[in-house]
């Protein structure tokens, strides 16, 4: 009887041995630094959306200029067909509009000391200074112009520069991925590792008990 009882405890043991070889399990510093590179990457990815953002209302803002500098040539063309205009309409002049028209531009004095000026003299003026007009109205625009434009160019270095953080965040990203895969590489070979030793150390326990089992059914047998 006893001996029955010592066996019955000998197989409890060795079964327990079998069934009880160890979980395999990802190590605490490993999923740590998971965690760790998974945080780092979520808050490059929010800086990175955010960046968009601005990027997204600079190109608006540089939509706007664009426009306007597109609507501020086409006043410099509207001046110079203007020009044109009003030179063919002075070419047309009497003697008395082409007087009256440089009077109406200079009305301070009209009168002192009046000179004999011949008509194609006071026309070639008078277009002189029609084109003059013109050409300080295209100043203003073309003045206004180079404002939009510079404006345009910070406009745009500042989307350039949001682009390089962009691109740098985007790099820190992929070598966290990097890492990663470079920790699951580890933590695979490490865990395969540990299987082949579970493997080695059910085998050895299988074998030992089979030698406990046949010892111990042996010694029931034959006492």
């Amino acid at each position: 009887m006893v001996k029955k009882i010592i066996l019955v405890v000998a197989l409890a043991f060795i079964g327990y041995g079998l069934f009880t070889l160890g979980d395999i399990k990802a190590t605490a510093s490993f999923k740590g630094k998971l965690d760790s590179l998974n945080q780092v990457n979520d808050s490059l990815t929010a800086e990175n959306e955010e960046d968009s953002y601005k990027i997204a209302e600079l190109q608006v803002k540089d939509s706007i200029l664009t426009y306007n500098i597109t609507h501020q040539k086409a006043k410099i063309i509207k001046v110079k067909e203007f020009v044109e205009i009003e030179k063919n309409k002075i070419d047309n002049f009497t003697e008395q509009e082409i007087v009256s028209y440089l009077n109406q531009r200079y009305p301070k004095d009209t009168i002192t000391n009046p000179l004999p000026v011949a008509q194609p003299v006071l026309t070639f003026v008078a277009k002189d200074l029609a084109a003059y007009d013109g050409a300080k109205q295209e100043l203003i625009i073309k003045d206004s112009v180079i404002t939009t434009q510079e404006s345009r160019i910070t406009l745009k270095d500042s989307t350039i520069t949001l682009f390089v953080n962009k691109e740098g965040r985007y790099r820190a990203i992929i070598g966290n991925k990097d890492q990663a895969i470079s920790e699951w590489t580890k933590q695979y070979d490490m865990l395969n590792l540990n299987y082949k030793k579970l493997q080695i150390r059910n085998k050895f326990q299988k074998i030992a008990s089979y030698i406990i089992i046949g010892g111990l059914t042996y010694t029931l047998l034959v006492k």
